[in-house]
């Protein structure tokens, strides 16, 4: 039996009193005091953000329900039922569904109540309850996958589906997907995500539901159903999701009513039926139901059902109906009668917006063009001032809205879709800056915010950081360039970028040559290639005085040819990096273990203390800021095992060697961001050893940025973007590396030691290059510690 409330009128005699589970935010309980029902709320330990106004609402009792039901629990709720004798028993979240189900079933007088709930958190079973109903509308292809077995079968299956988790609420992680390669990134982005946000809901596993898509509008009914499973159901809300503003989820923008539905009674009452007949399926009782559906061109379809009042639907239905679903809630659950009144309704919405990537929360933006949208009535935000706010898609609930009342719902409707057009949370001032490859460090700096990213990555190296902070586009290899340019000039053309720019030995130039199609800042090709090439490098110093024999080699004959001429030698990869395929060699003996593969070249070895130089350019002019000492394994490898920043140089060879890097950037033709140049200095004589357009790796733009100040990636692009960037605080006056390898360990009992890293999976493995090192140990100390710090740098 279906009974449609138009409206509920008031003056009725109840029991004055009602147990509410958990938590009761503002908007969901005013109802029931107007009535003078007591409201004894049995309130969670857990710190909660949205809840009741203290003054108006007081806990009874306490507990923390992430226990779940105990005797504990069950003795508390007898207490207090034998205190009170409350007559209803109230729950408005999903996460305390199960509970209060246990509560009602462990008391006889309250197990009347919440029968049969607990299917509602499985939407598994929920489909199986609703296939097997003879309401047509009720029928939706749908069954359970895991990750893995979804992309065995990605060949298969047909698009558009939907991907969601079979256990969560809000929509969240609900993924409409159109490819395999939007199938993917679910793999790689949400999925990870949605483990991470369920790790500590023990209801939650593995499985996820693949269903068919339903285009069309997206619709819900709030239902109360009696004791014995009379379901009297309440004016359909509207919702616009985040697939209807050209977001990539459904999360709920906005909830309005009365519905664009209204008008076609006939429609309206099958969507009524579907209500009643979802809720009969699952056999709930004495209960709140939230029933959502899509009205599909062929009538509407069910999506889900929650027992719990929808979110913000009873204060929606106040404002729009004058109908106080929260009492009318109590009565039903208490066993009393409520007459009906038709009254006209008031279109009445709320706007939920949310930020696109996670960020911290500065204030409404532009809040005078929200207010001049028709029919504004009021905001607020359940966010302090730098809280991090973020999408739906992240895992973050709505922590802003903004009400509107208007004379029609199509006019409603209308001015609810305009907050989309606001930049409520000021993103799009910002410049768009995009970073090609690269770890978080390209991205993780103080002033970060300021400025909104598009990321260039591979899946592999896609990190939960970048997921939250960018845009992602994937890409299984960003020297591709094909592969994710014209994503970029798609995106160019919407909200023009203004700068590329990439930390990545791999990303260098594929970022130059995106940046001269797009036709924005970027660090010139030309610059790049001298750096990345070696034997480019060698022959664009080939005329000045620090020009050094090198040539290819594509054999052993022709490298001990070399050696001949030129004495000891090193054999690198022409455009390698990390230490490796680098071999000191002096003789045949040391040729014989090496595989010529026709990408290698031959340079003499020069002796002399090795040292990095680390400089920023910004808009052509060269920073220094700090050099290097550097210690390596030797012979034959090289391998790095430690850096000291700055390091310890009379100033006469300071001097030389800023000059010399400075002519060096200057013939490269470098003009935007990091260079990292490594040099030997032996006596009188400096020897460029090679240079690369980034900032130094093994950590060393970490210990200029703590030593300076300047975070090398921050200050590159800020300044590309336009803006100031304030230097970070001065951590430490020095700083110092030291490796682990299979012939070194640093001490840990160093009273400067700031971090360590250990990779125990590579501990007792050859090393041979700067990847098959086993971890560092990274100190630092302050000025008045600087010499006796440098004095103990040998021993460490």
């Amino acid at each position: 039996m279906c009974t449609i409330v138009l409206i509920v009128g008031i003056n009725i005699m109840a029991k004055v009193c009602c147990l509410v589970i958990g938590n009761v935010r503002e908007g969901e309980y005013e109802g029931l005091l107007a009535q003078g029902v007591t409201i004894l709320l049995l309130s969670d330990t857990k710190q909660v953000t949205k809840k009741a106004d203290p003054s108006k609402i007081q806990p009874v009792a306490s507990y923390d329900f992430s226990k779940g039901y105990s005797e504990d629990l069950q003795q508390l709720v007898n207490d207090l039922y034998q205190q009170y004798a409350f007559s209803s028993v109230l729950n408005y979240r999903e996460s305390y569904v199960a509970i209060t189900e246990h509560i009602c079933r462990g008391q006889t007088e309250l197990s009347h109540m919440h029968q049969n709930i607990s299917i509602t958190l499985d939407k598994t079973k929920q489909r199986a309850c609703f296939n097997r109903s003879s309401n047509p509308d009720l029928h939706v292809m749908s069954r359970t996958v895991t990750m893995s077995e979804l992309l065995q079968q990605a060949a298969t299956l047909t698009w558009p589906c939907v991907l969601k988790p079979a256990s969560l609420y809000s929509s969240l992680f609900v993924k409409c997907l159109h490819s395999n390669y939007e199938l993917e990134r679910y793999s790689l982005e949400e999925w990870p995500e949605l483990q991470a946000y369920v790790a500590n809901k023990s209801r939650e596993n593995d499985v996820l539901l693949l269903e068919e898509y339903l285009e069309g509008s997206n619709h819900s009914i709030d239902c109360v159903i009696s004791a014995d499973g009379k379901v009297t159901t309440f004016p359909i809300v509207d919702v616009i999701a985040g697939i209807d503003i050209q977001r990539n989820d459904f999360h709920h923008f906005a909830r309005y009513s009365p519905s664009i539905l209204q008008p076609d009674q006939d429609q309206m009452e099958r969507c009524h039926k579907l209500a009643c007949d979802a809720v009969a399926a699952l056999g709930l009782r004495g209960t709140f139901a939230h029933v959502e559906f899509i009205m599909t061109v062929k009538g509407p379809r069910i999506l889900e059902v929650g027992a719990r009042p929808g979110g913000s639907r009873i204060y929606v239905i106040r404002e729009a109906w004058g109908i106080e679903m929260d009492y009318y809630y109590h009565c039903v659950l208490a066993g009393n009668s409520v007459p009906k009144k038709e009254i006209l309704p008031i279109a009445f919405g709320i706007a939920t917006p949310f930020a696109r990537h996670n960020r911290p929360w500065q204030g409404l933006q532009h809040e005078e063009l929200l207010r001049r949208i028709p029919g504004f009535v009021r905001w607020d935000a359940w966010v302090k001032e730098g809280e991090i706010i973020g999408p739906a898609s992240n895992g973050f609930q709505n922590y802003v809205y903004a009400e509107f009342r208007c004379s029609n719902t199509s006019g409603l409707r209308t001015s609810l879709l305009e907050v989309t057009n606001l930049d409520v949370f000021g993103e799009l001032q910002k410049p768009a800056v995009i970073i090609v490859g690269g770890r978080d460090s390209s991205l993780n700096w103080p002033g970060n915010f300021a400025f909104d990213f598009t990321f260039v990555q591979t899946p592999d190296q896609l990190t939960e950081y970048q997921r939250h902070y960018a845009d992602i586009i994937l890409t299984n290899d960003i020297t591709d360039i094909d592969s994710w340019l014209p994503q970029l000039l798609e995106y160019h053309e919407k909200r023009p970028f203004v700068a590329i720019v990439s930390f990545t030995e791999l990303g260098l130039l594929p970022a130059a040559k995106a940046g001269e199609q797009l036709g924005i800042l970027h660090n010139p090709r030309r610059s790049v290639e001298l750096s990345r090439d070696k034997l480019q490098f060698r022959e664009l110093m080939s005329a000045s005085c620090w020009a050094l024999p090198a040539s290819k080699v594509n054999s052993a004959q022709q490298a001990l040819e070399f050696i001949k001429q030129h004495g000891p030698a090193i054999i690198k990869p022409v455009d390698g990096s990390g230490s490796k395929g680098i071999y000191a060699v002096n003789k045949a003996a040391d040729l014989c273990h090496i595989v010529f593969d026709g990408n290698q070249q031959i340079e003499q070895f020069v002796e002399g203390d090795e040292f990095s130089v680390e400089t920023l350019t910004l808009n052509s002019k060269h920073h220094i800021l700090g050099i290097t000492r550097k210690y390596t394994t030797g012979t034959p490898h090289y391998v790095e095992t430690g850096h000291d920043f700055p390091a310890s140089l009379p100033p006469e060879d300071e001097q030389r060697i800023h000059d010399a890097v400075k002519w060096l950037l200057d013939a490269l033709g470098h003009q935007w961001g990091p260079a990292h140049t490594e040099v030997k200095i032996s006596g009188d004589t400096l020897h460029f050893i090679e240079t690369q357009t980034r900032f130094g790796g093994d950590q060393i733009w970490e210990m200029v940025w703590r030593v300076t100040g300047i975070h090398q990636a921050g200050a590159t692009i800020a300044a590309m973007a336009g803006q100031k960037l304030t230097p970070d605080h001065v951590q430490f006056d020095r700083m110092a590396i030291r490796f682990i390898t299979n012939t070194t360990v640093p001490r840990d009992d160093n009273p400067w030691l700031f971090r360590t890293h250990i990779d125990r999976q590579k501990i007792g493995r050859p090393v041979q290059c700067s990847s098959d090192r086993y971890g560092y140990y990274l100190y630092g100390c302050s000025e008045e510690d600087g010499v006796a710090f440098v004095s103990t740098l040998s021993v460490i």
